[in-house]
């Protein structure tokens, strides 16, 4: 008798830590690709709300619809009159296809590292290109060479999230 609660028990138990690794919600702010021994399955999913996976073998990666934030450290940079100027890089990105990123970055840490290699750099080349009064002014005149610093980084991530 005893051997036979157990049992049902036992079965009741396993059915629920089944079921409860089957399902998972997704909020409104979060998109996720599914994964099989470490591959993705299809599209990404980004409705909210209960879903189901195949418990145990599939994973779920969650990942951010809203922007997020990259703060890159103060330099003191040299421009190109051989003045030091100390610079504070930041930027603002989202995830726009969840499934390539997932095949290319994996996740946000390796993200950041890649715009850190990015913008740092093409920030300290544009930088030590221009001379201080290009740089830094008191007027409202915009950048002279702002396009071009979008331009440049804008290819350079282009290149990267190609490259892998």
């Amino acid at each position: 008798m005893i051997s036979l609660r157990i049992i049902v028990l036992s079965v009741v138990g396993l059915a629920f830590v089944t079921l409860w690794s089957s399902l998972y919600t997704i909020s409104e702010t979060e998109q996720v690709v599914i994964t099989q021994f470490g591959e993705p399955l299809g599209r990404p999913i980004t409705r909210a709300g209960l879903h189901v996976k195949a418990p145990f073998i599939q994973e779920v990666n969650r990942f951010e619809k809203r922007w997020l934030e990259w703060d890159g450290d103060a330099n003191q940079i040299p421009t190109r009159d051989k003045k030091y100027i100390l610079v504070d890089t930041y930027a603002r990105w989202r995830i726009a296809d969840a499934l390539q990123f997932f095949q290319r970055l994996r996740d946000e840490r390796g993200a950041q590292s890649r715009l850190n290699d990015i913008i740092d750099g093409e920030t300290r080349n544009v930088i030590a290109n221009s001379n201080l009064l290009e740089v830094v002014r008191s007027s409202n005149r915009p950048f002279e060479r702002g396009d071009e610093v979008e331009d440049v980084i804008g290819e350079e991530a282009t290149r990267a999230v190609l490259v892998g």
